[in-house]
Order: C-alpha cells, then sequence, then structure tokens
C-alpha cells in the first residue's frame, strides 16, 4: 500500500512539473503556436544542460559520446561561447568515433535533439491530459488560435495513441477547426499583402499583414534558431 502511494505522489509530481509549463504557454495569446514555445524553451533548457556540470557525469557524457551533435544544435552551442565545457564534450566524442568509425557512415545523431523529443513527447501527454481533465485549461485551449504544422501533427499521433476512440476524434475535430480558421485567417493576410505591390494600394498601411510570409512559412515549417 505504501508503495503503491509512493508511485501515486511520483506520477502527480510529474504531472505537475510538466503542467505548470503548459499552462504558462497556453496563457499567452499571441497568435504564435504554444507547443513552439515549448519546443523551444526545452531546446534552451537543453543547450545549457548540456555545457552544465552535468556533462561531466558519466551517463551524460556517454550519450554526447555516442551520439554527438546535428549540425543545427552544434551550431547553437557554439554561439554560447562556453569553450571548455563543450571542449571537453567534443573531445572524447572525437575519441569515440576514433575507436567506432563505423557509425561515421551511419546516420546523423544528435543528444539534444533525442533529449528534447522526449521531453516533447511527454508535454503532449500532459497536454492531452490537460484538456480531458482540467476545465481551466481548456478554456485557455479553446482560444488558443496558433498552432504549427510539426506541432498539430505530434498532438494528432498523440491523441489517437493515448485517448479513447471518442476523446481522440473529439479533440481532433477541435484541432482541425482550430487549423482550418489559421489557415483562412493565413491566406487572408498573405492577400492583403500581396495586393500592397499593386500601385493602386501603395499607401494603404500593412500593419500585422507585412509579417504574413513569415507567419505562413513558419506554419509549414520554417524554423528559426532557438529560442524564438
Amino acid at each position: 500500500m505504501k508503495f503503491q502511494m509512493v508511485i501515486e505522489w511520483e506520477e502527480q509530481m510529474k504531472e505537475t512539473i510538466y503542467s505548470i509549463p503548459i499552462n504558462e504557454s497556453f496563457e499567452l495569446q499571441d497568435g504564435s503556436c504554444p507547443v513552439c514555445r515549448l519546443h523551444n524553451r526545452l531546446i534552451e533548457d537543453s543547450l545549457e544542460y548540456t555545457l552544465s556540470p552535468a556533462m561531466m557525469e558519466p551517463d551524460v557524457r556517454a550519450k554526447t559520446n555516442r551520439r554527438g551533435f546535428c549540425p543545427e544544435h552544434m551550431a547553437l552551442l557554439l554561439k554560447r561561447r562556453n569553450r571548455l565545457p563543450l571542449a571537453l564534450v567534443l573531445e572524447t566524442h572525437l575519441i569515440w568515433l576514433i575507436e567506432n568509425p563505423k557509425t561515421l557512415s551511419d546516420g546523423q545523431d544528435c543528444y539534444i535533439c533525442d533529449r528534447v523529443e522526449g521531453f516533447l513527447q511527454a508535454y503532449y501527454k500532459n497536454i492531452l491530459y490537460l484538456w480531458k481533465t482540467e476545465s481551466d485549461f481548456r478554456d485557455k485551449w479553446y482560444t488558443q488560435s496558433g498552432f504549427c504544422r510539426e506541432h498539430t501533427a505530434g498532438l494528432a499521433s498523440c491523441a489517437s495513441k493515448n485517448l479513447t476512440r471518442r476523446e481522440s476524434a473529439r479533440f481532433l475535430a477541435e484541432l482541425q477547426d482550430k487549423i482550418k480558421a489559421e489557415l483562412s485567417d493565413m491566406s487572408e493576410s498573405l492577400k492583403v499583402f500581396i495586393k500592397s505591390f499593386d500601385h493602386r494600394f501603395t499607401d494603404v498601411p500593412l500593419g500585422e499583414h507585412a509579417k504574413s510570409v513569415e507567419r505562413a512559412a513558419k506554419f509549414l515549417g520554417a524554423h528559426e534558431q532557438a529560442p524564438w
């Protein structure tokens, strides 16, 4: 009985740890993707973690040695100008490659990509949990308008695996309605932007439509270097 209580307490702690940043992200109403905000925070945290004292831990070092870093995250690590810890991580990674040369012909792996993806999957599950159980969160969910294509697919995949058939159908219907509204709004905004190149409308202020191209590109998969 006591062991069961410990397990339940640990599960509640996990839900709390994940639900705090989720609620914070969904409280913002700026038209951008709330999961992108979570994703970018994960990248930033993972960059800091990789160059923190944690990189001296044997289990962390074993992972960075074996996986290394993708070009995008290597560039972000270099931008931090924290040279000594990065040098230590790269030195032992190169030694591992010398000892395991066959891995050089394998596909590119990345410690930060794997770490971020693991946490992101937990965020997806907890978003669904909050959507299903918390009325306050559902209010935030309903008023959110912006979801990017990548994280729409992630939420949809997670819903199909972790909700009942009825719950999943309801969640996906709500998500699709949001995306249709978002696409329509982006399309209209692009029309206004395109129209501004007509000499008859050059004096009309663009306002938020001036960023319509960037907005559509981000939805369709373009990423700026984190953090945004």
